[in-house]
């Protein structure tokens, strides 16, 4: 299955070491009420940041930076003990404002589905899709208390498995 993104990309990139393997998948989310925000973020001089991808609320699915290349999207950050989770990872961010709604069935669908297709082509496991949160803890917070991790990893374990 390919997932059909709309290609919108993005100038803040850069490319990923020589021989780094992505084996991770990061979920963000925006902070911010749009799509179009957060596309307008990216392109900003000053932003220096982006994500592979971007979802909308209504799944509307953004291709920002090619998975080949590294996204600028964890910052500082550590995984299992490996710093730099830019340099081996993908990153999505959901479009949200805050977690006060939960996030809609057809943005977790898309993303349910993009994180299956991508965990199958890189042999993602499923202990290595993880939250801003989990790579940087107590300086982010996203995808935030909102988000429905156990049904989504459940999900995504059936899917793969």
């Amino acid at each position: 299955m390919t997932i059909e993104a709309i290609q919108y990309h993005t100038r803040h990139f850069s490319k990923r070491l020589s021989g780094s393997v992505i084996d991770s998948i990061i979920i963000h989310d925006t902070g911010g009420k749009t799509a179009e925000g957060t596309l307008k973020w990216f392109d900003n001089e000053i932003s220096k940041v982006s994500s592979h991808y971007l979802i909308d609320k209504d799944g509307t699915l953004y291709e920002c930076v090619p998975v080949e290349e590294k996204a600028w999207h964890a910052g500082t950050s550590t995984l299992f003990g490996k710093d730099n989770v830019n340099d081996f990872s993908i990153g999505i961010e959901l479009v949200d404002d805050n977690d006060a709604d939960k996030y809609p069935k057809d943005q977790i669908a898309k993303l349910i589905d993009l994180c299956t297709e991508l965990a199958l082509s890189h042999h993602i496991s499923l202990n290595r899709i993880v939250g801003h949160e989990h790579i940087a803890p107590g300086r982010k917070v996203d995808p935030g208390k909102d988000f429905p991790w156990y049904e989504f990893l459940v999900t995504i374990g059936a899917n793969l498995y």
